[in-house]
């Protein structure tokens, strides 16, 4: 009976707590994450990214919040002659060097537009630029619904966005069918590698272009049309819904 209670009370502390939740990567521990509990974004771990003009659309703080059941809702729609959509990131709050990385979300899948969860050097415009001094971006995971509906990209970009800008990938990750359209996508980076999972199978593992500096985290609901198409304007408006985010680094060996 003792046993009995002791596990009901451990499984009360962790729904309490989601934060002591298990890396589902061996031998690691979390160590940032945001469950996305309550009805306004947490200022202290995320702050509004790009407001303004980029691309086809335009970035507004209002086009982010909270539905107050555990989950973060990008939204992108149009308002009189233009589409206004989100982006939040935790540039001027959190910064990491390798970990194991994870967003369970769902997609927007109006043609036009771009889900996505990435990582950003703060110095990747540096002159020069290269992944191993200034870092990359790490594009853990975009949805281009204009494509293919059932895979995610991991991409990589590299060498500032000028005319030194190059690009590692594509690689396709493919999407296991969910009840709720709900999908588990992470990255493992080390020091060596770089390894993406999507729900739960393991999608692509390459040891190139490895960043070694701090970078931070970047949700994102992009409209571009050179890079997804035409904007279906009539499916609009649309959302990219997000569960949780969590990072995860490793546990010293004993």
């Amino acid at each position: 009976m003792f046993y009995l209670n002791y596990l009901l009370v451990f499984f009360c502390v962790l729904k309490q707590y989601p934060d002591q939740q298990m890396s589902p990567v061996k031998g690691y521990t979390l160590v940032w994450s945001d469950e996305f509990t309550g009805r306004q974004l947490n200022l202290k771990k995320w702050n509004h990214r790009g407001v303004g003009k980029r691309d086809e659309s335009y970035i507004t703080e209002q086009s982010t919040k909270l539905d107050g059941k555990g989950h973060l809702v990008m939204e992108v729609k149009t308002s009189t002659d233009s589409v206004l959509t989100g982006m939040i990131s935790t540039e001027n709050t959190f910064k990491i060097k390798y970990g194991y990385f994870e967003c369970r979300a769902k997609f927007a899948n109006t043609p036009g537009t771009i889900s996505a969860f990435w990582l950003q050097s703060p110095t990747i415009t540096a002159p020069g630029s290269t992944p191993d001094k200034n870092g990359a971006e790490l594009d853990i995971f975009e949805y281009f619904p204009h494509l293919n509906r059932d895979h995610v990209a991991h991409t990589i970009h590299y060498g500032g966005y000028g005319a030194g800008h190059k690009v590692g990938g594509p690689e396709w990750g493919t999407l296991s069918k969910t009840a709720d359209d709900f999908h588990t996508i992470g990255l493992e980076w080390t020091d060596t590698s770089y390894t993406t999972y999507v729900d739960g199978q393991k999608t692509f593992s390459g040891n190139q272009l490895i960043s070694h500096v701090p970078e931070f985290i970047v949700l994102s609901l992009g409209v571009n049309q050179q890079a997804a198409g035409p904007l279906s304007i009539k499916s609009l408006p649309d959302h990219f819904i997000v569960d949780y985010v969590r990072v995860y680094t490793r546990r010293p060996s004993k």
